[in-house]
Order: C-alpha cells, then structure tokens, then sequence
C-alpha cells in the first residue's frame, strides 16, 4: 500500500470532508468580519484582517458547487507564497499523519480513513483554477 508521508488536516465544509497537508496550514482562526470584493466570483466571500494582513475567503463548497456554507465557524488559512487565503469551514475534525491512511494511490483525490474518506485538497492546483476563473 502507497500512502503518503505528511500529516493532514481533516475538516468538514459543504456536507464533504477534505483533508490538506499541514505544510499548507498556516493557521486556525474563528470567523472574522468579512469586507466583499466587487465583482468578485460568488466563491470569494470577501477579504478579512488577519494580523494586518487582507486574505480572501473562500467558499470551497461554493465553487465545488455544493452550495454556500451557511454555518461557518473557522478559517483555515492557508500559507502560500504571495497568495493569502482563508478556506470557509464548518467543522475543524483532527490532524492525521500518513500512518492513519488505509487507501491512498498516487495521483489519487480521495482517502480512506479508518471512519470514512475524505477529499484530498490540492491547493496549489486550486490556487490555479481560482486565478483562472477571474475574468479581467
């Protein structure tokens, strides 16, 4: 069995489980006072301060088309160079090494976990397709 060595965050948005490798774990903040970004695509909920620092909110369950969340209690903010973002989450779960990974293939956008599976997210892919999705 192929599974991968770093350890993950698990969380909930949307009704779906996502896990992100923890070197894109900035930090953990509850809900802040967002400020919108005109003409903005839906998925960008606005700006928020983060220790004097403006990052875009993003609604993952919005633009994987799951809906908005409506009952957000964190921010997962995600350290990336030159790009700031804070990920919309309904429920913080735990943190998992690579050990607690039942099924994993290479390439593969799902884990199996001993209480379920969760969808790995690519953030820089995801970074990617946002910046794609703006319309100048």
């Amino acid at each position: 069995m192929n599974s991968p060595a770093s350890s993950y965050m698990l969380f909930t948005t949307g009704g779906l489980r996502y896990a992100v490798n923890v070197d894109y774990l900035g930090e953990i903040s509850e809900m802040l006072p967002e400020y919108p970004i005109p003409q903005a695509p839906r998925f960008l909920r606005g700006v928020v301060n983060i220790h004097g620092k403006l990052a875009a909110v993003f609604d993952l369950s919005m633009y994987v088309g799951t809906g908005p969340v409506k009952k957000g209690c964190n921010l997962l903010l995600l350290k990336m160079p030159e790009t700031l973002l804070a990920i919309v989450v309904e429920q913080m779960e735990r943190m998992i090494s690579g050990d607690e990974i039942l099924s994993f293939e290479p390439g593969a956008t799902t884990i199996q976990l001993a209480d379920g599976t969760a969808e790995l997210l690519d953030v820089e892919l995801l970074v990617d397709s946002m910046e794609k999705s703006f319309v100048l």
